[in-house]
């Protein structure tokens, strides 16, 4: 996997700039593990998204009117246009810089909570970016999200009372070859999970582990439980001091979900264990179609060309060869021997007479002579005899 632009992250994650990908770095092996949400939000389809990226390219025409027809009558219909057209991406931006804030309070508020002899007073929640004082999230002000966040958090830590063993933790499974960063693994003391497996029950004495994720979402998802199924069956997590060992077990995963309509702020969701077996199924089957779209041509397949009139078939063309994993050595070709030549035409040349093509260097002179070998040539004065697969004359004429 090839990162572009990357930014360097903790436990060896690492973010792609361009298409917003993580995937992490084994601190031992050096494998390269994809992200667990990148997995599934990658193999989730939205499709109200389409609708919501023109709603708002209206809305803000709609509300940069008088702009908009000033643009359009000094600049022309392209200017405007080109004004607008970005306003979508933009309010995505800011979105998903408002959601690297709430992650951040979260991460400060279970780090609070993990800390010996807290208390409310003495959070230290990120500075909000000025810029994101206005910002919605979602369907609410990011302050107002921030606030019973903080409400809920502390409601639910001072009802349960949980007993932390791991926070903010780098996890790993690279025999699945995926890894992520759980939000939280506590103990529940004096609780149980039923026979059913669906719920807990109290039970003086008794404790559960827990593997729990922080949401504050509006509407619950059921990705949430593939994300938990994954995270409970990694396989190694990263200690203090950058230790890499065995990973925690756990007893269930579950989902804290902190929102104003709640009664206390919070609900704690546990996955029943029917339902974490069903997510990990889920999960895995994403993860193998995930990986195969990354590896699949954008080209359906090879190229067919209609029989000549005597009923033989001709050669490949340079333009049928677009995607087959010849790259920059086909344009400055086609642009030489025009777009209809066809890769006999390529084989009449020397290697030094291809060097004088504008474009062409030693490099893609190696391309080139892979291009032709793949089809049953070879430039001029380096004919391969004996190539099993060489077609007959019928098929594709020798290159004088």
């Amino acid at each position: 996997m090839t990162a572009t632009a990357e930014r360097a992250e903790p436990a060896g994650r690492v973010t792609n700039a361009d298409t917003g990908e993580r995937y992490y770095e084994h601190l031992v092996t050096h494998d390269l593990l994809d992200s667990v949400t990148t997995v599934i939000a990658a193999t989730d389809s939205k499709p109200w998204l389409r609708t919501w990226y023109g709603k708002s390219a209206l809305e803000w025409a709609a509300d940069e009117v008088a702009l908009f027809t000033e643009t359009l009558r000094a600049q022309g219909r392209k200017a405007a246009v080109d004004l607008g057209k970005d306003a979508a991406e933009r309010i995505r931006d800011q979105r998903a810089r408002a959601g690297v804030y709430v992650h951040d309070v979260q991460e400060a508020l279970i780090l609070w909570a993990a800390s010996e002899g807290r208390t409310g007073t003495s959070i230290a929640l990120p500075v909000l970016p000025e810029d994101l004082d206005d910002v919605w999230y979602g369907d609410e002000p990011l302050t107002g999200v921030v606030s019973h966040m903080v409400d809920g958090f502390i409601a639910w830590v001072s009802a349960f009372n949980p007993r932390f063993v791991a926070t903010e933790m780098t996890v790993y499974n690279q025999r699945e070859m995926v890894a992520g960063t759980l939000d939280m693994i506590v103990v529940l003391e004096g609780y149980a999970i039923h026979p059913d497996g669906d719920r807990f029950i109290a039970k003086p004495g008794s404790f559960v582990v827990v593997c729990i994720d922080t949401k504050t979402g509006k509407s619950p998802e059921g990705t949430w439980k593939e994300q938990m199924a994954a995270y409970r069956r990694m396989t190694e997590c990263v200690a203090g001091l950058g230790l890499v060992r065995p990973m925690i077990r756990t007893d269930c995963g579950a989902v804290l979900h902190l929102r104003p309509e709640y009664p206390d702020g919070y609900l704690l969701m546990l996955v029943a264990g029917k339902d974490d077996e069903a997510a990990w199924d889920r999960f895995r089957s994403a993860a193998g179609i995930y990986r195969e779209r990354q590896q699949v041509k954008d080209k359906p397949g090879k190229s067919v060309r209609a029989l000549r009139p005597d009923g033989t078939m001709p050669g490949p063309r340079i333009c049928d060869l677009a995607g087959e994993g010849y790259g920059r050595a086909l344009a400055p070709l086609a642009k030489a021997l025009g777009s209809d030549a066809e890769i006999r035409d390529v084989a009449r040349f020397t290697a030094g007479e291809l060097l004088t093509v504008k474009g062409i260097g030693p490099k893609l002179i190696e391309t080139v002579r892979k291009m032709l070998e793949d089809h049953a040539y070879s430039l001029r004065g380096e004919r391969d005899t004996g190539w099993p697969g060489r077609p007959s004359d019928n098929d594709y004429p020798e290159a004088s």
